[in-house]
């Protein structure tokens, strides 16, 4: 190798060993601002207000008893079918509502009426009517019908109770309004409704939102615990429900910050047959 070409390799040998250094140093930087903004986000979602509960018991498989106060929360029914799928057509209704797109009852200083800006709240709730006694069956049966997330409808409604319209996506609303004095939504499509004090089974864990598949793997956790401890989930119509609940935005946030959990109402009757006086005291 000639002189010049020797110069010219330990030209281009530190050429690249700048860029690689640059380049290391860019990515440190953007991911060190990425975790600033998530961090910050995080403590922003862990100041907002949240619906009011008791930790009555735990359950077996880390499941969590709670009994809630009653709150409001502004709600929509989505067309899309499953947990996810729905969430940015309910959660764009409600966050309108929240943010202005509704009608105060009082008028303003000015005499005028205007839209309201309303505090945010957590958590974001997205709910589903699912089959009641289908639970217990979660795990490997639903690998051989498809699940949740299968193409078909005849698997998708194994699940989803065969119903259209499903699936529902909620703000709660903060503790300051009752029925009489919250502003009016515009949009027709999100109504206003009290949740009643209630028993709620919860498990939570971090991560990004979770799949449907996730959902029914966590709901199968709270069905053995609720089973185990003589408790029943709480059915109407031959159905009942099971919450997903979003503490944090999922964009920002990072997944080991997020909080999520998966939740079942309870039946207070069961309760009350096996649970001690210290909770029965709480739902008096």
């Amino acid at each position: 190798m000639s002189v010049g070409g020797i110069e010219s390799f330990f030209s281009l040998k530190a050429l690249s060993g700048w860029f690689g250094k640059t380049l290391i140093a860019i990515l440190l930087a953007f991911t060190t601002l990425r975790y600033s903004f998530g961090i910050y986000a995080w403590r922003a979602a862990e100041k907002l207000e949240k619906p009011s509960y008791s930790v009555v018991k735990f359950l077996p498989g880390g499941v969590e008893l709670r009994q809630y106060d009653p709150y409001l929360i502004a709600e929509v029914t989505c067309s899309a079918e499953g947990f996810r799928e729905p969430t940015k057509e309910g959660f764009q209704a409600c966050a309108g509502y929240i943010f202005g797109k509704n009608e105060p009852r009082r008028r303003n200083n000015n005499g005028e009426i205007s839209s309201e800006k309303m505090a945010m709240t957590a958590p974001v709730r997205t709910s589903a009517r699912t089959i009641a006694g289908e639970k217990m069956a979660m795990t490997a049966p639903v690998r051989s019908a498809g699940g949740i997330g299968d193409e078909t409808n005849d698997n998708k409604n194994s699940w989803f109770g065969n119903k259209k319209k499903n699936t529902k996506v909620s703000f709660v609303i903060g503790s300051k309004y009752t029925l009489s004095t919250v502003p009016r939504p515009k949009n027709k499509n999100v109504r206003i409704r009290q949740v009643k004090g209630h028993l709620l089974a919860v498990t939570s864990f971090s991560g990004k939102p979770p799949s449907d598949e996730r959902v029914k793997k966590e709901r199968s956790r709270i069905d053995d615990a609720l089973s185990q401890s003589g408790l029943n989930p709480s059915i109407e119509n031959g159905d009942d429900e099971t919450f997903v609940y979003g503490y944090h935005d999922p964009f920002i946030t990072p997944n080991l910050l997020r909080k999520n959990e998966v939740a079942v109402m309870v039946c207070e009757k069961s309760a009350k047959e096996i649970m001690d006086e210290d909770w029965l005291s709480l739902t008096e």
